[in-house]
């Protein structure tokens, strides 16, 4: 039997036997290395507008307490209280100094076989080789990446020194441990294939109307609370979700920092790919407004999820998905008044956005996410007639 689904009401331990990663890994899935600007553990780091105040530590966000804190960072639980005055209990249990315990064998295997394999899948589609009116690059900002590293280095003032309206620093991360990626983690291990263009459960376990817009599993919250001090040693000034579960509990673990003073918003555009696959549907928006009422869903059209339906039992192509993701971007957070911006999302959206859609050229960038992963970019938007313009002056 699985394990039901995990709920955040009235309060949650959590617990996990976690597994060790295996060593001889290509680098992208290297373990981990402390980002060699954050303080240690359990010292909170600070963000570049904290320093810039005086060195002020970042202030919780409204209404959460933090209930108990051991010496040692294994364990912390918190308190929030919502609008409607009922109190929600999150207790995460971390190892800060081993946090490659976080990320099993299996899944960092899997995330290796899915670079090689869905790369191949965009190349022979056509797909890499698409030229479209807007050029968008992408380059690492910091000197090396690897997991949970790949971020902004703020000793360096240049990340936006040119006051280019075309350039933004992205902060994307993947969300955590979904309870669909455990139960395919357990396929895996069981040695059992899943084919994932099936409709049936026997063969496709994420078609099962059991996963529809499923959360975070115990450990998918422990990666994501792993991540707090990283995003709170950045700066976003927006916070986008996809408006599934999974990542809106991400971002509100990861980015918790953030909660006051930044404006946080829903976009169906940075959604996993649609169709088939049940633990891509999202529950009706009136529900989960109801649920988090600091996020703004004005840019989410339909209140029933219309999108992922038009599609029926078949997969939303790479193709599809690669123009989804250039409307996104060109249409949406280029337009943003907001130059640094923290976009929380899904692995497959990733891949295909950083190898077919953005020219990205670091092959770490451009590697399959491990749940929870941030990794940000400098991302720079260029119109192809304006280059030509350039070129026959």
């Amino acid at each position: 039997m699985f394990p039901p689904p995990l709920v955040i009401l009235g309060g949650v331990a959590v617990a996990s036997s976690l597994r060790g990663r295996s060593d001889g890994l290509v680098s992208a899935f290297s373990p981990p290395r402390r980002p060699r600007r954050l303080a240690s553990p359990p010292v909170r780091s600070l963000s570049k507008a904290a320093r810039t105040r005086g060195g002020a530590a970042p202030a919780p966000a409204a209404g959460i307490t933090v209930a108990s804190a051991s010496a040692a960072g294994k364990e912390i639980c918190e308190t929030t209280v919502t609008d409607r005055g009922t109190a929600e209990v999150l207790c995460t249990v971390s190892n800060e100094d081993d946090r490659s315990s976080l990320w099993s064998d299996v899944a960092i295997e899997a995330a290796r076989q899915f670079t090689i394999t869905q790369r191949r899948k965009l190349r022979d589609l056509g797909a890499l080789d698409v030229e479209r009116p807007v050029r968008i690059l992408g380059e690492p900002v910091g000197d090396t990446c690897g997991l949970g590293d790949c971020v902004v280095d703020f000793d360096d003032d240049d990340a936006l020194a040119d006051n280019d309206s075309n350039t933004k620093i992205i902060h994307f991360q993947r969300h955590g441990q979904g309870y669909h990626n455990l139960i395919c983690d357990m396929w895996r291990e069981l040695g059992r294939p899943i084919d994932f263009d099936s409709p049936d459960p026997n063969l496709n376990p994420v078609v099962r109307p059991e996963f529809l817009d499923p959360p975070l599993t115990a450990l998918g919250m422990q990666q994501c609370a792993s991540q707090r001090d990283l995003c709170a040693s950045l700066s976003p000034e927006l916070v986008v979700v996809s408006p599934m579960l999974r990542c809106i509990q991400t971002a509100k673990l990861s980015f918790r920092d953030h909660l006051d003073g930044v404006p946080w918003a829903a976009h169906e555009g940075c959604r996993e790919e649609l169709g088939l696959l049940v633990g891509n549907k999202r529950r009706p928006v009136g529900e989960i407004r109801a649920d988090h009422p600091m996020i703004d869903f004005s840019d989410v059209e339909h209140d029933e999820d219309v999108m992922w339906d038009e599609y029926g039992d078949r997969r939303e192509t790479l193709l599809e998905k690669s123009e989804r993701i250039y409307e996104f971007l060109t249409g949406y957070v280029r337009r943003r008044p907001e130059r640094e911006v923290a976009i929380v999302c899904h692995s497959a959206y990733l891949f295909t956005l950083l190898n077919a859609v953005m020219e990205v050229e670091d092959e770490e960038l451009r590697s399959w996410f491990l749940t929870s992963e941030v990794r940000s970019l400098r991302m720079t938007f260029v119109d192809r007639e304006d280059r030509k313009e350039e070129s026959k002056a």
